[in-house]
């Protein structure tokens, strides 16, 4: 067991350690802790636990994966072993190491295995005393200078009340994705939606689905991938994620709460449920269970951090932003569908200074063929009359900076810029300009990819899917589709000529629903401009 550890931390080179290039700074892998591994050996095996939660792959690069599962049933922090294999049978096992599952992290398991083959495909499983998990599969990414074609899915917006998780099954069932990125709001910290009578959350102290405490958010996330759609998304595919608001609180920006009102009656008025916490330890909260349940490892100095970006071989790279940790208040007491001349306010940020700096710096050094940006928020301006913003907590709520980023871009010449954005719960594709309104100078193009679950616009502001469409003919002439009422996912795939998008639809009010297609999308490269085909 030694040898083969000794020879993974021979084969992971430093390139591994660190996501994409140029400083980016997102942890892929920490150096092999070869103390951590003897203490696993030195722990007791784990026995009578289950693999209740699943299997999960994730942050992929072209020789390692880092992999994850949580056990239930511990009492106490113990070992077992992970298993990577080149057929489903295990029968040519070529990696095997033992790890902890940590009761300190509510007995989950993060390791880094490395020294695989770029652009192969990999099965693992996880074994404890008396059981196994059940075996997931990933393929690891392209070699740097490859042209291979990569497909990507992604989503947001994944309320358990709000319906049924079609939208998993149906991404764990497409073929050849490289990764499946989440956009955020991966659980809800508090009942919103009165969906299908099967998908009711008690989490919480109160069993009304509020959770606050460590202990609630730790069950918040087991009683959501308890779904079994949910562990078979993860499964099939490497699972790249971030944050946005519901991971910890609605609307909260930086260290402020729901910033609707500076009232501290406000937030218990407005949502239904008292603060039992100060926001400062709800958001800590939030963050470590957050961590604990994904297929990510952190980085010690900045444990935190989710921003950086990292290269899907030489056809792209992806750039992953936190719109949520940095952050100030929205402006305008975050007023909707009125007019907010602050938005316009220079030095109001979004990104804070350091990841701004980092991502301005970053992206026109790229050489990769394209540049997705992934964006919890939708960036072009989404107005509910010409020039008047209806979405403060988006980036139309930080115009400013917003031009002051994507006209950096224009002026740096970065070719072939396409955001993949949520939050909204709606299908959206359009143009993207310095300024985000028509009246910009063109720099790319976005894909909102609606919700897996959650309510659109229609339900939520109480306006018919007609008024909304012909408002946003009226006053958002760079969009060039929407689709309001249904919920799924979005597939892009990336070739050296063009960028195909794909608007998938699913039935979330039955329990099972195949996939449809709503609109199919491309732009070609070197031109910033998206057509519907």
């Amino acid at each position: 067991m030694a040898e083969e550890a000794l020879e993974v931390g021979r084969r992971l080179r430093r390139r591994e350690f660190l996501i994409a290039g140029a400083g980016a700074g997102l942890a892929l892998a920490s150096p092999i802790n070869f103390a951590g591994l003897a203490r696993a050996r030195a722990l007791p095996r784990a026995t009578g636990a289950k693999f209740a939660y699943g299997v999960a792959s994730g942050i992929p690069s072209q020789g390692a994966i880092t992999l994850w599962t949580r056990l239930k049933g511990l009492d106490r922090t113990s070992s077992l072993r992970v298993e990577v294999a080149t057929d489903s049978d295990f029968r040519h096992v070529v990696r095997r190491h033992d790890v902890l599952a940590e009761a300190g992290r509510d007995f989950t398991v993060h390791t880094r295995v490395g020294g695989l083959i770029p652009a192969s495909q990999y099965y693992y499983r996880f074994e404890t005393e008396d059981t196994d998990s059940r075996v997931g599969t990933f393929r690891t990414l392209p070699p740097a200078d490859s042209n291979q074609q990569l497909r990507i899915g992604f989503y947001s917006c994944q309320s358990y009340e709000a319906g049924y998780y079609t939208a998993h099954s149906a991404l764990a069932k497409e073929k050849d994705l490289d990764l499946v990125l989440c956009l955020g709001d991966y659980i809800y910290e508090h009942h919103y939606y009165d969906g299908p009578t099967g998908r009711v959350d008690k989490t919480g102290a109160n069993h009304d689905g509020d959770v606050q405490t460590l202990a609630e958010y730790r069950q918040k996330y087991r009683f959501y991938q308890s779904d079994k759609n949910l562990q078979n998304m993860h499964a099939s595919h490497p699972f790249v994620v971030i944050w946005d608001d519901h991971e910890v609180e609605d609307n909260y920006a930086g260290t402020h709460p729901d910033s609707a009102s500076t009232d501290p009656a406000h937030f218990e008025n407005n949502n239904s449920y008292a603060r039992r916490l100060p926001f400062s330890q709800r958001r800590k909260n939030g963050y470590k269970a957050f961590f604990e349940a994904m297929p990510r490892i952190q980085l010690p100095e900045n444990p935190n951090r989710l921003y950086g970006s990292f290269r899907l071989g030489k056809m792209a790279e992806l750039f992953l932003t936190d719109e949520r940790q940095y952050r100030d208040p929205q402006p305008c007491d975050d007023v909707q569908l009125q007019s907010c001349p602050d938005d316009l306010q220079p030095g109001r940020t979004f990104l804070g200074e350091n990841q701004k700096a980092w991502l301005k710096g970053s992206m026109p050094k790229s050489d990769a063929r394209w540049k997705l940006f992934a964006s919890e928020t939708m960036m072009m301006a989404l107005d509910s009359a010409p020039g008047q913003h209806g979405n403060q907590d988006q980036w139309d709520g930080y115009s400013a900076e917003r031009e002051e980023i994507l006209s950096s871009f224009h002026s740096a010449g970065v070719k072939n810029l396409v955001v993949l954005s949520g939050d909204i719960h709606t299908f959206i594709a359009g143009n993207l300009t310095t300024t985000g309104e028509a009246s910009g100078t063109p720099v790319g193009v976005e894909l909102v990819g609606g919700s897996a679950t959650s309510f659109g616009l229609p339900e939520e502001l109480g306006i018919p899917a007609s008024t909304l469409e012909a408002i946003r003919q009226a006053s958002d002439p760079h969009t060039i589709y929407a689709d309001f009422e249904r919920r799924g996912y979005c597939v892009v795939t990336v070739s050296n000529d063009e960028l195909l998008g794909e608007f998938k639809a699913v039935n979330t009010k039955s329990p099972t629903s195949q996939p449809s297609s709503l609109a199919k999308f491309k732009v070609e490269a070197g031109t910033p401009t998206l057509h519907q085909v």
